[in-house]
């Protein structure tokens, strides 16, 4: 929508957008607490308050305490938990996570099945197709209750305008991905990078809820991350994985010597353990880093240094960033990160010996509580925040 300074029409959508995330923000609050906290008048809030409850995007739930002069009890308002829904896809190349929610973020039901082998983009958009459709009717939802569908998808994405520009793990390039999977499915969506989807999820859910700024690594088969700034996700690519790490004649797959990714990613320890620890694994059979942090819980030494190596890496790397961005917490996630221990504790020991004393007091690291699920509950957020909450639109406006 085009901005017109004084258009009443959509100082009352921004306006709507700003009462439904303060409610967000509360969980219940009465009208009289919206009107002072949002500086609007009791008029403006009377007649707001009234569309969203007949759209059944809130509900009064009963009176809150008397004022201290007395007179009548509040009414209280609250999300509508029951009415109005969303959807939430984490496509991987093994697996595709999907859930329902409401507008509060709570899950109704999730599922979790293999990836097409057939990894096309429209084949993978019919496979979401029908899969969306399986969840809702399997949660005796109607289509109409749908209010849109968030995606997590890796590669360069374009947000704004639902490209990708390249998507290495799908062999995609120059694709109006929005375009085609909206065309197939009939629902709005929003697309994103599944760094920073996983980043929302932390947001919403996990170890940066109420922090301003934040800085998260994916480790994964390769290393991603994002930045929260102000309580944003900062919306420029990040590419982490390939800063200059150390001098070993390691080349990275971005053809680079030295690249955190090429040292301290799945991949990085699949292929150390290929080299060091071959003889430990039957013939023929895959090495992965779930299997190599196995053995080094078990005692194997060379495994044990693997995974000291790769947290030692990563301690470095990750005082880069502490010492230029100073966040308030470092959340590391991805599924190398369920590793637990075995890597922190030479990530906090390099991190500790590198990074500037007052940055190093102020400073958390923690992994993240939300495991393989960080994908699916991201693309919750990003549902909610783009097409229920939207901030970048509330923004705009003074309150």
């Amino acid at each position: 929508m085009k901005i017109i300074k004084g258009d009443p029409e959509f100082a009352r959508e921004i306006n709507k957008l700003l009462i439904l995330d303060y409610l967000r923000r509360k969980e219940k609050a009465s009208r009289v607490d919206i009107a002072r906290s949002l500086n609007l008048t009791k008029g403006t809030i009377s007649t707001i308050v009234g569309d969203l409850i007949s759209q059944q995007f809130i509900i009064e739930i009963g009176e809150g305490k008397s004022q201290e002069h007395g007179g009548r009890k509040p009414v209280l308002l609250s999300l509508n938990s029951s009415e109005k829904y969303v959807v939430g896809v984490d496509i991987g190349t093994t697996s595709i996570v999907l859930a329902l929610a409401n507008l509060k973020g709570e899950i109704l039901k999730k599922n979790r099945v293999p990836t097409s082998p057939n990894k096309s983009v429209d084949n993978i958009a019919h496979q979401v197709e029908i899969l969306i459709k399986e969840l809702i009717n399997d949660t005796n939802k109607s289509n109409e209750s749908i209010i849109g569908c968030g995606i997590s998808v890796a590669g360069v994405v374009e947000k704004n305008n639902g490209y990708i520009v390249v998507s290495p793990d799908f062999n995609w390039k120059d694709v109006p991905i929005k375009k085609i999977f909206e065309e197939t499915n009939g629902l709005d969506m929003v697309f994103d990078n599944c760094t920073r989807v996983m980043t929302l999820g932390e947001k919403w859910y996990g170890l940066a809820r109420n922090v301003k700024n934040a800085f998260f690594v994916n480790i994964g088969y390769g290393i991603g991350s994002a930045l929260i700034i102000n309580g944003e996700i900062y919306n420029n690519h990040s590419e982490f994985g390939h800063v200059f790490i150390t001098k070993k004649q390691v080349q990275c797959n971005c053809g680079k010597f030295g690249c955190l990714e090429a040292v301290s990613s799945g991949h990085a320890i699949e292929k150390e353990a290929y080299k060091l620890i071959d003889d430990k694994y039957p013939k023929g059979e895959k090495i992965t880093a779930e299997r190599v942090a196995k053995l080094a819980n078990q005692g194997n030494e060379i495994a044990k240094q693997i995974f000291f190596d790769v947290g030692k890496y990563l301690g470095r790397a990750i005082s880069m960033v502490a010492n230029a961005f100073n966040p308030e917490i470092i959340i590391l996630g991805g599924g190398v990160s369920l590793a637990g221990q075995l890597f922190l504790d030479p990530i906090i020991e390099e991190f500790s010996k590198q990074t500037m004393e007052p940055i190093l007091k102020r400073t958390k690291i923690g992994i993240s509580k939300l495991g393989m699920d960080a994908g699916v509950l991201g693309a919750i957020s990003l549902a909610l925040d783009n097409f229920i909450f939207k901030p970048e639109s509330t923004s705009m406006v003074k309150k």
